[in-house]
């Protein structure tokens, strides 16, 4: 299997050259790329202003900085500092309680990891690999959820945030921040569409019973555009290591950062540019995760049924010279850092947007960042025998997402709201379809690929018609009721200068 990976892979590169060293230069060309453009983007833009505008641009971007810093500071004590007594749990029992069973949860799975890796217990290594993943997202968004509302409420900032709450927009304009905005959107788009659809390529290959070849070239392309592409357990290596290098720098400037701030108050380190890593930390969040994750549910499945998949696909962990336990152990590690770190970081920038420009609520952010990190632990690490449950797992967590994103409005911009929905939508559409086909290798056989095609573009067309018509219907009714509005804001006028003519 692994030669005929190996082959696959050289047949994927062109002429002599080793798939490998072609992988991992347009892999690092393209973070290096985004990385260049984000800093070119923000230096131009500074650079072009008016100084007085600079200027004023820094006043507010400072300030938004330290509500960054002070959100991420709150959303780490409130991680780490739980109250162990009943007594202090109130008023909230709910949060403290599950966040209690998490960590009860989360401690048992890592002893049973260490103890079925020392015994050589494949199938337990997998499930408490599962476990440990789950119950940390879990421990997390109980965390969150109870840190936003203390935050609401209770902060001595409370005014600010309840503006934040009820400032809303109906357009935008096409400003490059707001292109680059969009962009970060479908980009998402395309993350969260693969997960179903590679799972639905997967089972229709299993179901014709062919050489896996063909659905490892699908899911590898499918890779290359969503950024989670491998291509051999050579470049894997070179990818986990990488990653895992980035989250201890990050981890390592922050804490330098944090104690020389501390030490010398008097002498800060400025934190201004801290705004700038926004959208490249949005932009890669999914990518770098969604690799360890997947680094997880390949190492976890070597031994098992499932070890085929180890030696093909987008994650390939069966090199001889991996150590399993080692390799695990960094995995879960830099998950478990990276996860929280990144999660905290791009859910504490609040900041009361102009007319015209695309910005979100934290607490929309977060939802929909950890139900994304859901989805993915789903689609990787759940077991391909409970394939039909993982697709009836997922229709879950996507249609929380939409209904997430109709009830809270996370962005300020509805246009961003109502078409964010009909992407949604789309996800849900594929991942009802999947979980219709999955496990029905019969009418897999009998349905074509273009015929899926057809029923999935289909569904599609008709989500775009039905959403183009409400929000036809939405804006004429918003219309009708503006005018009204001034018409009876003209009538009250009449009659006053009429009083007072009298």
């Amino acid at each position: 299997m692994q030669a005929s990976g190996e082959q696959h892979a050289s047949s994927l590169a062109t002429g002599s050259a080793d798939p490998n060293t072609v992988l991992a230069a347009l892999y690092f060309t393209t973070i290096g790329a985004i990385v260049v453009g984000t800093g070119v983007y923000f230096f131009v833009m500074a650079r072009i202003a008016d100084p007085e505008v600079r200027l004023m641009d820094l006043m507010v971007t400072q300030r938004e900085v330290q509500h960054l810093i002070d959100n991420l500071s709150g959303q780490f004590s409130n991680f780490f500092l739980l109250p162990m007594r009943w007594q202090k749990m109130k008023p909230y029992y709910t949060h403290h309680s599950l966040s209690w069973a998490f960590i009860i949860t989360l401690v048992a799975s890592v002893v049973v990891l260490i103890v079925s890796l020392a015994l050589n217990l494949p199938q337990v290594v997998r499930i408490s690999t599962l476990t440990f993943v789950v119950s940390l997202n879990a421990l997390f968004m109980a965390r969150q959820h109870l840190y936003y509302i203390r935050r609401t409420y209770l902060t001595y900032d409370a005014e600010y945030y309840l503006v934040l709450d009820t400032t809303k927009f109906h357009h935008f304009n096409w400003s490059v921040f707001n292109v680059v905005q969009i962009g970060i959107l479908l980009f998402e788009f395309v993350q969260l569409l693969s997960f179903p659809i590679r799972d639905l390529i997967d089972s229709i290959h299993l179901a014709d019973r062919e050489d896996s070849d063909s659905a490892d070239t699908s899911s590898f392309v499918i890779g290359i555009i969503s950024m989670f592409a491998n291509l051999s357990s050579k470049f894997y290596i070179i990818q986990l290591w990488f990653l895992v290098a980035v989250i201890a720098c990050i981890a390592l400037v922050m804490g330098v950062i944090h104690i020389y701030n501390a030490w010398w108050p008097h002498n800060p380190i400025a934190l201004y540019w801290v705004k700038y890593l926004l959208p490249l930390a949005n932009l890669l969040y999914l990518p770098m995760l969604v690799m360890l994750i997947g680094s997880a549910a390949c190492l976890s499945k070597l031994g098992t049924d499932d070890s085929k998949d180890a030696a093909s696909g987008l994650l390939r962990c069966n090199d001889p010279t991996i150590n399993k336990p080692l390799y695990l152990a960094f995995t879960i590690v830099a998950y478990t850092a990276g996860y929280v770190t990144l999660t905290a970081f791009v859910t504490s920038f609040d900041r009361i947007p102009i007319q015209g420009e695309i910005h979100y609520r934290s607490q929309g952010v977060a939802f929909l960042k950890n139900a994304s990190m859901l989805l993915s632990i789903d689609f990787l690490l759940v077991a391909n025998s409970y394939r039909h449950i993982r697709s009836i797992l997922s229709l879950v967590i996507v249609l929380s997402m939409v209904c997430f994103n109709i009830s809270t409005q996370p962005c300020f911009v509805d246009q961003i709201n109502f078409w964010r929905t009909f992407g949604l939508c789309c996800i849900l559409w594929v991942s009802l379809i999947v979980a219709m086909l999955t496990n029905e290798s019969s009418t897999l056989t009998q349905i074509s690929i273009g015929g899926i095609s057809a029923v999935l573009s289909v569904g599609v067309a008709v989500l775009f018609v039905v959403f183009f018509i409400v929000r036809r219907v939405s804006l004429a009714a918003r219309k009708a009721s503006d005018q009204a509005t001034e018409r009876d804001s003209l009538v009250d006028t009449n009659q006053e200068v009429a009083q007072t003519h009298r």
